[in-house]
């Protein structure tokens, strides 16, 4: 009784220092808030499309331009300038996610059968819209060469349907799982929230410790009780409920404002996201007492946490990375909360295939609450012989 009594003492005590600081309120809730609106808005289009292409059409055919009105007609692809001169396009290069260069002749070519080469020029420099520019240039070229390959069997009087079986050896069907539209913000979003989230956790739990130290008032805390449980618990906790509070709202709210898929497995998700909030509370909290400077134990926090979404594998898989890297990763919450989320969310994963990812993090949350409350019941044994 005496100890829960002292726990609540703590608690009242944790959450007015907590709400006293304006700035880490604003941080700490407006940040989510305000990164989870801003990536959201940004990739609302979800997908990329109308990526300006540049023709240097030689040729200036009926048939060059019925492959420049097929580009320009492509869902990804809109076509800004056509020339017959490579210098009317030559200093506006870079501005172009590709060129395509149709020959002089190349009609002609086509008809006599003597395979001209039409030149694709992707600009690099994005290699996100500069692969779906590619991918809609090569689609509108890969159909109108087939067409044209079935038009001149058919001309030569083989019938249509004969012509097209000989042209094509088999047909292709593709079917997209998962993220069937290859929507961007359905792929980017949660990863990014996620590394939000962890970032401002770590900035919050860089103060909570530190800021005793700095302030010389761990000693306010032993006089309320010398039981390093207690102590920990009542650091620990407040900020454990608040971080699940925030995700909790951040998914009812934003989700269905940017219209991201619910997963229908949503307690795998609730517990996935507590024990995430749980291991960073635990490590907040360690740095926070190793470090006794409020400055040292947010740029370490910090210093942890940017790199965190490069390392956890969302974007780059980790099989790609060098093994030291992937050590590193596998000590960072974000990697494995990141993995699992992926599957919670995408394959409606159940428990039992989170179930690796939730160890991973338990092991770094207990690893640090071990470590925090032997230094902790040394901290308050040291007040007692003071005492």
């Amino acid at each position: 009784m005496k100890e829960l009594k002292a726990f609540y003492t703590l608690v009242k005590r944790e959450l007015r220092m907590f709400f006293k600081n304006d700035v880490l309120i604003a941080v700490f809730f407006g940040a989510p808030i305000f990164f989870g609106l801003l990536v959201g808005y940004t990739y609302q289009q979800a997908s990329v499309k109308d990526l300006s292409i540049a023709v240097i059409d030689h040729d200036n055919s009926p048939l060059s331009h019925k492959i420049i009105d097929a580009l320009d007609e492509n869902f990804y692809l809109s076509v800004n300038q056509v020339s017959s001169k490579e210098d009317d396009i030559k200093d506006d290069l870079p501005s172009f996610e590709a060129i395509v260069r149709i020959p002089d002749g190349f009609e002609g070519d086509i008809n006599y059968k003597r395979h001209p080469h039409i030149q694709v020029e992707v600009n690099g420099a994005n290699m996100i819209t500069g692969n779906y520019a590619n991918i809609g240039i090569r689609t509108v070229l890969g159909t109108l060469n087939a067409g044209i390959e079935i038009l001149g069997l058919h001309k030569t009087g083989i019938p249509l349907e004969t012509a097209k079986q000989q042209w094509e050896a088999f047909s292709i069907d593709d079917t997209r799982y998962f993220n069937a539209t290859s929507n961007y913000l359905t792929f980017i979003w949660p990863g990014i929230i996620g590394a939000v989230m962890q970032q401002v956790f770590l900035l919050a739990m860089a103060l909570t410790f530190s800021k005793e130290h700095e302030e010389n008032t761990f000693g306010e805390i032993s006089k309320i009780t010398k039981n390093p449980l207690t102590v920990f618990f009542s650091k620990a906790i407040p900020y454990w409920l608040i971080g699940i509070a925030l995700w909790i709202g951040l998914q009812l709210t934003l989700f269905p404002l940017f219209k991201l898929p619910m997963p229908s497995n949503y307690g795998v998700l609730l517990i996935l996201t507590s024990v995430f909030i749980l291991s960073l509370t635990c490590l907040g909290i360690l740095v926070s007492w190793l470090l006794p400077s409020q400055l040292k134990a947010t740029e370490v926090l910090m210093v942890i946490s940017t790199p965190s979404f490069i390392l956890s594998g969302f974007t780059w898989p980790l099989e790609a990375m060098p093994e030291w890297i992937q050590h590193i990763s596998s000590v960072i919450p974000l990697t494995h909360f990141l993995h699992a989320l992926r599957k919670v969310l995408h394959f409606n994963a159940d428990m039992q295939s989170v179930l690796p990812d939730i160890q991973n993090m338990l092991v770094i949350t207990l690893f640090s609450a071990i470590v925090m409350l032997f230094l902790l019941f040394k901290k308050l044994k040291k007040k007692v012989e003071i005492n």
